[in-house]
């Protein structure tokens, strides 16, 4: 059984997904999956320079559900190079996962961890 935070933090995620979503394949090789529903977020790191200068790095990050990770039928963890595409504006873009800061390809989002913060960079 959940607790009332829970329950409510996963009807606000479904609402965001149904308001929010985008609609995403996933490829591993020559292996793709399904289209699947994904809301879109963002990350970043700062980098320094030696001569003091600042780097800023946007990611685009894909929130997907952990279940909903499926490639070649098998529920897989996301891991560099997988490749996922979205139609933006009837233009099919194709975004690489990434490891993003150490973090590794993705991290959980919640603290169920039924989330995957997915980070990517168009190729």
């Amino acid at each position: 059984m959940t607790n009332p935070a829970r329950r409510a933090y996963l009807a606000a995620r479904l609402v965001h997904k149904n308001l929010m979503g985008v609609s995403v394949t996933v490829s591993r090789g020559l292996n793709t999956s399904a289209p699947l529903t994904a809301t879109v977020g963002k990350s970043g790191s700062l980098s320094y320079e030696a001569d003091g200068t600042q780097t800023f790095v946007k990611n685009r990050d894909y929130l997907i559900e952990k279940s909903a990770y499926v490639v070649n039928g098998s529920a897989v963890t996301p891991a560099r190079f997988d490749v996922i595409t979205e139609v933006i504006n009837g233009v099919p873009r194709t975004f690489e996962v990434l490891d993003a800061d150490g973090d590794g390809s993705s991290t959980s989002t919640d603290s169920g961890c039924t989330v995957y913060r997915v980070h990517t960079k168009e190729v």
